[in-house]
């Protein structure tokens, strides 16, 4: 049979996951200055305490999210040798599909296909009331640890407001955050952290709240 991504589901990535970091998901770096709170009826959120200070907010996704380390292309149809180089269609991309190399039907590759979650944008939903904060800066961090070794830790996103907001506003915001291209890669391994944080520095009577971080990412697993 032709060598094409027959097998979708264990080929291509599929593009319109979601996962949603909320109160529960959340920490922040200084205990007394932020808590829990009901909103209303569905609506909860982490509040920050009213004073003039800087809170650190972070939702690691490795947490909520499957990791796969990889899985053969053709398992029905390993003829062995080295494999070719290069893949018949793109991963994360089903409408597009690259072209096929010479001898690509007799000889399958035997590389794995990457698996497990990109992370491709997320949104930070909070609410500012009272007075303006004073800055308000978002990052993304992976962090790989290894026995006895120091931790080694790649910037996914640099720190910076990145599109979040300081002033007031009667209803939250919504705020979509993009992942540079660059960084849009498979995350498979294993004792890995993908930490995505808030900074906020509060004046001395802003009512900061982060409702939640709603990710989206790529995901294949099958």
């Amino acid at each position: 049979m032709p060598h094409t991504a027959s097998r979708y589901m264990a080929d291509l990535g599929f593009t319109d996951g979601r996962i949603f970091l909320g109160p529960g998901d959340i920490v922040w770096d200084v205990a007394a200055q932020a808590s829990v709170t009901r909103i209303a009826a569905g609506q909860w959120g982490v509040l920050h305490t009213t004073g003039a200070n800087t809170t650190n907010f972070a939702g690691n996704l490795t947490q909520a999210l499957l990791r796969k380390t990889g899985f053969f292309e053709d398992l029905q149809e390993q003829f062995g040798g080295t494999g070719i180089a290069g893949r018949a269609s793109i991963p994360g991309r089903p409408d597009t599909f690259g072209a096929m190399n010479t001898g690509q039907q007799l000889q399958p590759r035997t590389a794995f296909i990457p698996k497990g979650f990109i992370l491709l944008s997320y949104d930070v939903i909070y609410s500012i009331a009272t007075l303006a904060i004073t800055t308000h800066t978002t990052r993304a961090d992976q962090t790989q640890y290894t026995n006895n070794v120091a931790a080694a830790t790649t910037v996914v996103l640099a720190s910076g407001a990145n599109g979040l907001q300081t002033a007031t506003q009667a209803n939250p915001y919504v705020t979509n955050v993009p992942i540079p291209p660059a960084q849009q890669i498979y995350r498979t391994l294993a004792d890995m952290a993908l930490w995505v944080e808030v900074q906020v520095v509060a004046a001395a009577t802003s009512v900061y709240t982060l409702i939640g971080i709603d990710c989206l990412v790529t995901y294949n697993y099958a």
